[in-house]
């Protein structure tokens, strides 16, 4: 991979969540640009470990970030103390901090949460002393498409097109989209 630079603001998220010694798979908008060098970022979507000790971590590295419940830069209307709660009773849910939006969700779709991850995960250096696990690729397509909506079968045309008149010994024309054909 070549070098990526990411905003200083959620390189900050990311070293605060190490420092409280939390244990997550980054996933989302921030897995993929790491994997394709770039890309798009709107906030940090993280997959944390799912024991107690783990999520009271989580508790202390958002309250230190100024975490409230929120999403694109608006509050919850029902705001709670997430902090007298347990976080993996309120998940999936977002936190808006002085960083980044902080999408938590403790068993994306698709998956059976931080144990499945890790295991294709891998620690990327993002930046001096921030080294995060992020999501392997094919993880990431697995949650894209167990959490993309429901697509309605097509439905087949009505009436065919007829077949292609080959009695007169002319070939039939190719109707493939792309270059003409030679003849």
């Amino acid at each position: 991979m070549s070098v990526l630079e990411l905003d200083s603001t959620l390189l900050e998220a990311l070293r605060t969540l190490a420092q409280h010694d939390v244990e997550f798979v980054v996933v989302g908008d921030v897995a993929e640009a790491i994997h394709n060098d770039g890309g798009f970022v709107s906030g940090l979507a993280i997959v944390p470990g799912a024991y107690a000790r783990n999520a009271e971590r989580l508790t202390g590295a958002l309250q230190e970030m100024d975490g409230e419940l929120g999403i694109a830069g608006t509050r919850a209307e029902t705001q709670f103390d997430y902090r007298r709660m347990d976080l993996r009773e309120i998940a999936p849910c977002s936190f808006i901090t002085r960083y980044v939006d902080i999408d938590v969700n403790f068993e994306p779709r698709g998956t059976s949460g931080y144990r499945d991850l890790f295991d294709d995960a891998s620690h990327v250096e993002l930046a001096p002393g921030i080294r995060p696990l992020v999501a392997a690729l094919e993880d990431l397509a697995r949650i894209a498409r167990a959490s993309a909506p429901a697509v309605p079968y097509a439905k087949p045309p009505t009436a065919l097109p007829p077949e292609p008149d080959e009695e007169d010994g002319a070939p039939a024309p190719d109707i493939r989209a792309g270059r003409p054909t030679r003849t």
